[in-house]
């Protein structure tokens, strides 16, 4: 039992003087709204239909936090858009018909927008 005890202060120790933990990424990718007219706004919806409750509203240029996860609702294949290719390679086809793509609001809510209307980073 005493070994023991020594071996885990040791291995704690080494683990200490590496210094601290590496930044831990989100789990979140950051985007932009676009493609909206200047007066208007990108409605986030609770589900991914456009007669789904509006839980919040974002004006052009807004950031907004993707989740990664976007689904066209006529096929319903979901696909990620996170982590592969280039800002315009995702919007070329997040900006396709039919596709919604999940965000999280200001407010820690989940909720849905259409694709087309947010440029991804």
């Amino acid at each position: 039992m005493n070994q023991s005890i020594h071996i885990l202060l040791a291995v704690s120790a080494a683990v200490a003087s590496l210094g601290p933990a590496p930044a831990v990424a989100s789990a979140f990718t950051a985007g932009t709204v676009t493609a909206i007219a200047p007066d208007d706004a990108l409605n986030i919806r609770k589900w991914p239909s456009a007669g789904s409750q509006v839980i919040d509203a974002y004006a052009l240029n807004a950031p907004i936090s993707l989740t990664g996860r976007c689904k066209n609702i006529v096929t319903n294949i979901s696909f990620r858009v996170d982590g592969w290719g280039s800002a315009q390679v995702k919007y070329d086809t997040m900006k396709r018909a039919n596709v919604w793509c999940q965000v999280m609001t200001n407010d820690a809510q989940l909720g849905w927008a259409r694709g087309k209307y947010i440029w991804p980073e």
